[in-house]
C-alpha cells in the first residue's frame, strides 16, 4: 500500500511540471522609485515593509513622508485582550520612529493624527522633529477628548513650510510669527478669536490658499493679504457664527462662503477683491440690494453659484463677463422674482421646487439645465403648469436644454392649459428629459414633451 501511495505522489509531481520560480521584481527597481511608493503608505506599514530583506531594513529611513495616525495603528498594535496598551505601544512606536538618524533624509512632509488626553509635553516634542527637518508640508488632527491641545509657538516660525493644515485644536499668538514661505493654510474646528487669525495671516506673506472652516471664535475676522488667490470661509453650528467678514484680497480669484440656514445676516464686504472669477455663496441669509451692488463691481466674475440661500425676493444679476450661473432654492419660493443680464453667459443651472418669475437677457446662453427635485408633491395645478410654460419660454433662445422632474406628472401639461399658451420652447431643437424613475404614463408624457419643444425631443 505504501509503495503503491509512493508511486502515486512521483506521478503526481511528473504532471506538475517544472517548479515555478517566483522572482522579487520590485527589489529590483531602484531605490528612487522604492522611495516614492513608500512615501504614499503609512509610516508603520514602510517600517514593516523592512523586514522583507535586507536591502529594505533601513529603507524607511530615507523616506520623505512620516504619517502615523493612532486610530489606524494602534489596531496593529493591541492584542485580543489588551485596551488601553495600544496606545502606549503607537506612543513607543512614534518615539523610537523620531528618534532615529534622519540626518541624510529630506523630510517634506509630516502628519500626525491622534487623540488628545491632555498633557502637552509628548506631543511638544513631537513637534519638534518637523520644525529640526524644516519639513514643508505639515498635517496636524487632534481629536481633543479632555482639554484643547494648544499648538506651541515654535511650529509658527517655521520658515520652510509651504503647507499647513491644522484640524480640532487651538491658535494663541501673543507673539510675532513668521511663515513667509506658506502657500496653503487650512484651519479646521480651530477655537481662535479674531485677532488670531489676522496676526497670523499678516505673517503669511506668499499664501495663496486659505481655507477657514467651522472655527469657534470668531466674530468679526478680517483677512488681508495681496497675494491670496483662493478663499474659503465655511461656519455652521451655534458656535461657528460672525457678525462680519472682511476680505482684502485684491488678486483673489476665487471665493467660496457657505454658512447655516439658522444663522444671523453676516454683514461679508468683498469690495476690494475686484479680481474674482469665481463666486460661491451657500446657505447664506442675502439681501436683494446686497447682491445687486455686489455683482457689477467684479468686473472678472466668470462663475457664480447661489445655493440655498435665504432672505432673497428680487434677484437681479447683471454683469458683462459672467458665463457660468447656478441657483439653488430649497423649500417653495413662488414669489421670487429674478432678473438675469448677462450678455456673455453660457450656461445657466437651476435646482428648485418654484418655477418662480424670471427674466433673461443671455443671447449667447449655450446650455440650460433644470432640475426640479420635489419627490414629496403628488398633484399639480394650474397654476403650477403656467408658472413652468413661462419659465421654460425665457430659455427659447438657447441650444440645449436638460430638464429633470423627480415626478412625470409636473411634465404632462393638460390639454387645457395649452390651449391657453403657446409652446415655450418653439425653437429649440436639443432637449434632453429625464424623469426620477421609470415613466408609468410614457404616452402622455412624450406628447406633453413634444408640444413644449415641437422641433426636436429625446
Amino acid at each position: 500500500m505504501a509503495t503503491e501511495r509512493m508511486e502515486q505522489d512521483n506521478e503526481m509531481e511528473q504532471d506538475q511540471g517544472p517548479e515555478t520560480v517566483f522572482e522579487d521584481q520590485i527589489s529590483e527597481l531602484p531605490d528612487a522609485i522604492i522611495l516614492h511608493i513608500l512615501s504614499f503608505l503609512p509610516t508603520l506599514y514602510a517600517v514593516r515593509m523592512s523586514l522583507l530583506s535586507k536591502r529594505w531594513r533601513r529603507m524607511w529611513t530615507m523616506v520623505p513622508v512620516l504619517d502615523f495616525c493612532d486610530s489606524r495603528d494602534i489596531c496593529y498594535f493591541r492584542g485580543r485582550d489588551e485596551r488601553n496598551n495600544g496606545r502606549r505601544k503607537f506612543y513607543k512606536f512614534v518615539n523610537e520612529c523620531l528618534k532615529h538618524p534622519f540626518a541624510d533624509t529630506a523630510i517634506s512632509k509630516f502628519k500626525l493624527s491622534m487623540e488628545y488626553y491632555g498633557g502637552s509635553s509628548r506631543m511638544d516634542c513631537w513637534l519638534r522633529f518637523p520644525v529640526e527637518k524644516y519639513v514643508k508640508e505639515l498635517d496636524l488632527y487632534v481629536r481633543s477628548r479632555r482639554s484643547l491641545y494648544y499648538l506651541p509657538h515654535f511650529m509658527l516660525h517655521l520658515r520652510s513650510l509651504t503647507l499647513l493644515k491644522l484640524d480640532g485644536l487651538a491658535l494663541e499668538i501673543p507673539v510675532p510669527t513668521s511663515l513667509p514661505s506658506l502657500k496653503e493654510l487650512y484651519l479646521l474646528n480651530i477655537q481662535m478669536d479674531d485677532k488670531v487669525l489676522n496676526n497670523l495671516l499678516l505673517s503669511c506673506t506668499s499664501i495663496e490658499k486659505l481655507h477657514v472652516n467651522y472655527c469657534d471664535g470668531l466674530l468679526s475676522p478680517k483677512v488681508s493679504s495681496l497675494s491670496l488667490k483662493s478663499m474659503e470661509f465655511i461656519t455652521g453650528g451655534l458656535h461657528c457664527y460672525c457678525r462680519t467678514i472682511e476680505v482684502e484680497a485684491i488678486n483673489l480669484q476665487s471665493f467660496v462662503h457657505s454658512g447655516a440656514f439658522y444663522s444671523k445676516k453676516c454683514d461679508m464686504n468683498l469690495v476690494h477683491c475686484r479680481a474674482i472669477r469665481n463666486l460661491s455663496l451657500v446657505e447664506m441669509f442675502l439681501t436683494d440690494q446686497w447682491l445687486e451692488d455686489l455683482i457689477p463691481q467684479l468686473p472678472f466674475l466668470e462663475s457664480l453659484e447661489l445655493k440655498d440661500c435665504c432672505g432673497l425676493q428680487h434677484v437681479k444679476i447683471w454683469n458683462q463677463h459672467l458665463k457660468n450661473f447656478v441657483f439653488t432654492l430649497r423649500g417653495r419660493w413662488d414669489s421670487l422674482e429674478a432678473t438675469i443680464d448677462t450678455p456673455n453667459l453660457l450656461s445657466f443651472s437651476y435646482s428648485g421646487n418654484s418655477m418662480f418669475k424670471i427674466s433673461v437677457n443671455a443671447p449667447n446662453l449655450s446650455d440650460v439645465a433644470i432640475r426640479v427635485p420635489d419627490y414629496l408633491r403628488k398633484t399639480y395645478d394650474e397654476d403650477w403648469y403656467a408658472s413652468l410654460i413661462k419659465f421654460l419660454s425665457e430659455f427659447n433662445g438657447s441650444k440645449k436644454i436638460y430638464i429633470f422632474s423627480c415626478n412625470e406628472k409636473a411634465l404632462i401639461i393638460p390639454d387645457e392649459v395649452k390651449k391657453m399658451y403657446s409652446s415655450p420652447l418653439p425653437e429649440l431643437e436639443h432637449v434632453k428629459v429625464r424623469t426620477g424613475g421609470r415613466p408609468f404614463r410614457k404616452a402622455m408624457l412624450r406628447k406633453s414633451l413634444l408640444w413644449i419643444a415641437p422641433r426636436y425631443c429625446q
